[in-house]
């Protein structure tokens, strides 16, 4: 494994009369090469368990270990856990602050200590992997650049740092849905070329169906469920016991399911069109017509 949380439990303000216990008790384990989502109803704990998957915030109890490095031992080597595990937050464009779409990409491999032709084309790569023209762009502001755009570029900051493990918080969440598909399409991309790790945080079923493999369901700072994506797609009042509402997808394939028609939920509307066309058009008797 790479990431490894066991019993990990955290409170905001603890011991004040206005605390908050975000995490009790989760356990999980992420390997390499996986593609995991992070699903639950808001105030579940899920930004809180990403931001201890990169240190940057420490477990009160329990432990996270990456890549065998505990990040509560006292000297933990946290800036380079960091850079191995790469968190984009929620709105990302907001934390923006270059004159230039370079200057931000490069910000982060500036300060690792990279200069010159290697910074250059550690930035170009990061660019180029998200879909940026890299001579078009370069040089604007990313200011003025569309909402889909900016958050690419945000995704190419960290890149730039060459991490194992991607994590995303709400990554489409405002984007339109050319944007959306346009991301959702670079990121498996970067699963299939470079063999990324990737961790989602999203209430988007469309997009946690695109991307991830293995679902991880926190239902008020506690894990209530993990494992493969079909087997947590399977069950209509499932998902909406822990606040998750099916896609238009998955409501089309329950309908037939109350109908009679024993229809696997689909991933995509591929799967769904050849569910229709196997299990319920095969089952529709020809019309008689009397002359």
């Amino acid at each position: 494994m790479f990431i490894l949380v066991e019993n990990v439990s955290f409170t905001y303000l603890a011991n004040t009369p206005f605390a908050v216990q975000a995490l009790q008790g989760v356990s999980l384990t992420i390997s390499r090469g996986e593609s995991v989502a992070i699903l639950g109803r808001t105030g579940c704990g899920k930004s809180t368990l990403v931001q201890h998957l990169n240190g940057l915030l420490v477990p009160q109890e329990g432990r996270v270990v990456v890549d065998g490095v505990d990040t509560r031992v006292r000297g933990a080597a946290l800036k380079e856990i960091r850079q191995k595990v790469g968190l984009v937050f929620q709105y990302p464009e907001d934390q923006m602050f270059e004159e230039t779409v370079f200057r931000e990409v490069a910000f982060a491999p500036r300060n690792m200590g990279v200069e010159g032709e290697e910074l250059e084309a550690r930035v170009r790569w990061a660019m180029e992997a998200v879909g940026l023209n890299y001579e078009a762009l370069k040089d604007k502001s990313p200011f003025e650049l569309s909402g889909g755009q900016m958050r690419r570029v945000a995704i190419a900051s960290i890149l730039s740092m060459k991490p194992e493990v991607l994590v995303l918080d709400e990554p489409t969440a405002g984007l339109d849905p050319q944007g959306r598909t346009a991301l959702l399409e670079r990121l498996q991309d970067l699963r299939r070329q470079w063999g990324l790790t990737v961790v989602l945080v999203s209430h988007n079923v469309e997009d946690v169906a695109r991307i991830a493999e293995r679902v991880v369901v926190l239902e008020r700072g506690r894990v209530a469920f993990d494992g493969p994506v079909r087997e947590f797609f399977a069950y209509e009042h499932r998902m909406r016991q822990y606040g998750i509402i099916p896609s238009p997808l998955l409501r089309a394939a329950f309908l037939l399911r109350a109908r009679g028609f024993e229809v696997d939920p689909p991933l995509t509307p591929l799967e769904l069109y050849r569910e229709i066309e196997e299990k319920v058009l095969v089952r529709r008797k020809p019309c008689s017509v009397e002359v």
